[in-house]
């Protein structure tokens, strides 16, 4: 599967990245979109291409355009919008039908319509980023913490309960 995604419309799918923004962390943000999809990588089991692009510069003074990061590729529109590249990268694919694009924006959605990409928004990928890193059944706010007792421990309970049963009869 080859995602195209439209960086700043997925970060503010997920809440911790979203708070980020608001507070100004740009910098904290994108590795934390990088880290959540490196996740998606690692836990899904089919050939995964990921080509992320944003808004602006990575950070301040940093003339990066493109970057090979956690095995996929970033891009950093600078002047232009990061729409503007994610549709030129579209349109220069040698199949853009075996693309599946990333974005809320309509004019995006719109345009990998007419070029036959498949298409996601990115409250839908959101939902389907949890799915892939907590499969159905795999919640951590689910699990129940597992405490262990050591032999002296077990002992001192065995005796409480043992002696209350004989105390009963």
């Amino acid at each position: 599967m080859i995602l195209v995604i439209d960086a700043f419309n997925a970060i503010y799918k997920f809440p911790e990245l979203e708070e980020l923004m608001y507070r100004g962390e740009l910098e904290r943000a994108i590795r934390g979109l990088v880290g959540l999809l490196a996740r998606v990588r690692k836990h899904w089991k089919k050939e995964l291409n990921l080509y992320v692009f944003f808004d602006g510069k990575r950070k301040q003074g940093d003339e990066t355009r493109q970057v090979r990061e956690n095995n996929m590729e970033l891009y950093f529109s600078h002047d232009l919008s990061a729409d503007y590249l994610i549709m030129e990268f579209i349109k220069n694919y040698r199949t853009p039908a075996d693309l599946k694009i990333i974005s809320s924006d309509k004019q995006i959605q719109d345009f990998a319509r007419r070029h036959k990409c498949q298409r996601q928004t990115a409250e839908e990928f959101a939902v389907w980023v949890q799915s892939v890193i907590h499969p159905a059944g795999d919640d951590p706010g689910e699990k129940e913490e597992v405490s262990t007792m050591d032999a002296d421990e077990l002992a001192y309970w065995q005796s409480m309960f043992t002696r209350r049963k004989k105390s009963k009869d």
